[in-house]
C-alpha cells in the first residue's frame, strides 16, 4: 500500500492490509526459523562422528507458543466466494480511486 492509498483508504481496508502484512511477516519469520533449525540439525548430525548420539532439541517443542498445532480447517465454497468478492471489490475500489 502506497502512502497516498493509505490516507484515502477506509478503516476496514487499512485493518485488512495490516492484518495480512502481519500474517505474511510471521510466516516469513517461521520459515526462516525452520530453515535455520534444519541447517543446525544437519551440522549437529555431521558432528555426530565424534559423539555417537547427539541430542537434538526441536524448536517446535521448545517454542510451542510460536508454533501452535494447527487444525486442518476446510473452507466451504460459500466462504471462498465471499472472500474473493471482498478482495475483488477492494481492488476495484482502488482502481477507481487512481
Amino acid at each position: 500500500m502506497k502512502p497516498y492509498e493509505y490516507w484515502n483508504s477506509t478503516y476496514r481496508e487499512i485493518n485488512l492490509y495490516t492484518q495480512s502484512n502481519l500474517s505474511r511477516s510471521m510466516d516469513e519469520f517461521k520459515q526462516e526459523i525452520q530453515l535455520q533449525e534444519a541447517v543446525t540439525d544437519k551440522i549437529i548430525m555431521a558432528d555426530a562422528m565424534s559423539n555417537r548420539r547427539p541430542k537434538i532439541l526441536p524448536l517446535h517443542k521448545t517454542f510451542e507458543k510460536l508454533f501452535p498445532e494447527k487444525e486442518e480447517t476446510k473452507q466451504t465454497p460459500d466462504e471462498i466466494a465471499r472472500r474473493m468478492r471482498a478482495v475483488m471489490k477492494a481492488s476495484k475500489n482502488q482502481v477507481e480511486k487512481s
